[in-house]
């Protein structure tokens, strides 16, 4: 698998109370990737209307398919006082991947090769306890 680009971005207490803001703006990180901000916000936010990313405990893993993607990316935030995602569940570091319409099953092995990483605790508590910046760099890692 080709490298992946993992944008940090800094999730702070105005932006970290509401879900959409934390999209909003991880959306607006991505924009070199992207051929519409928008468009790709309003796919992720569609796809989190039709399921629950926040399958793991402290994680969200908001993705999209989107016509608005030009290569696939990664970008991640942290938040340790917790972002409400779905049914007031907290979470404490939100993991987004952005993949193209055309896209096959590339976004897939995207978020199993994460997934199955996410699966370690020592891994999510180290994820936890390092800074923005060292945590793009672990999550880049994994694709290199």
């Amino acid at each position: 698998m080709a490298s992946i680009p993992v944008i940090p971005v800094e999730l702070t207490d105005d932006i970290a109370q509401d879900k959409s803001l934390v999209i909003q703006l991880m959306a607006e990180s991505s924009k070199a990737y992207l051929t519409d901000v928008t468009q790709f916000f309003q796919d992720v936010i569609a796809h989190e209307q039709e399921m629950e990313t926040d399958v793991l405990t402290d994680i969200a893993l908001p993705h999209a398919k989107s016509g608005a993607v030009k290569t696939p990316f990664i970008v991640i935030g942290r938040y340790l006082k917790g972002v409400v995602w779905n049914n007031d569940n907290k979470v404490k570091l939100v993991i987004m991947i952005g993949a193209p319409q055309h896209a096959n099953q590339e976004h897939l092995t995207i978020i199993a090769k994460l997934a199955s990483n996410l699966a370690n605790d020592e891994f999510v508590q180290d994820l936890l306890n390092c800074n923005t910046q060292l945590l793009a760099d672990k999550i880049r890692g994994l694709y290199e």
